[in-house]
């Protein structure tokens, strides 16, 4: 950092690797972020638990989601003082914006060991929704994480 800079309270953080790999939309090195054991949990997924572990499952949700929304635009980094960042970035969907965030937390290695995203709108999402569901079920992800609660509820 300059002299410049420091007086002028002008700071550089590192970006997380995850963030890096979205602003480049690179996929290899986005699963190179991952631990192995991963843990994603998403509000698209239907179960109280909503997650899916391991890194396989997780770069296969993450490819399938760029294919749909494209390379990530207006990819942001914001760090929490204990340590975890969110990730904000912009994708279209049918012509449509969709708003992605995702809440993530790295081990004292710097691998990703937790993802926790969120989206909107909801009508976007819905549609996000049900082309993630037609490409990822039953393999990798489960049906009875597809299930929603009502729907469920009233088999």
């Amino acid at each position: 950092m300059t002299d410049q800079a420091r007086k002028l309270g002008v700071f550089t953080v590192k970006k997380g690797a995850l963030t890096a790999a979205l602003e480049k939309a690179d996929l290899t090195a986005a699963a190179a972020a991952l631990r192995h054991d991963v843990v994603f949990h998403s509000p698209i997924l239907a179960t109280v638990a909503d997650e899916i572990r391991g890194d396989a499952v997780v770069v296969k949700a993450l490819g399938t989601s760029l294919a749909y929304i494209g390379p990530p635009r207006n990819v942001e980094e914001f760090r929490n003082p204990d340590g975890r960042y969110i990730v904000t970035f912009d994708g279209v969907i049918e012509g449509n914006l969709i708003q992605i965030a995702i809440l993530v937390t790295e081990d004292a290695a710097n691998k990703v060991e937790s993802l926790r995203g969120f989206a909107r709108p909801w009508p976007i999402v819905k549609l996000f929704r049900e082309y993630m569901e037609r490409n990822l079920r039953p393999d990798p992800v489960p049906d009875a994480i597809w299930a929603l609660p009502a729907t469920a509820s009233s088999k």
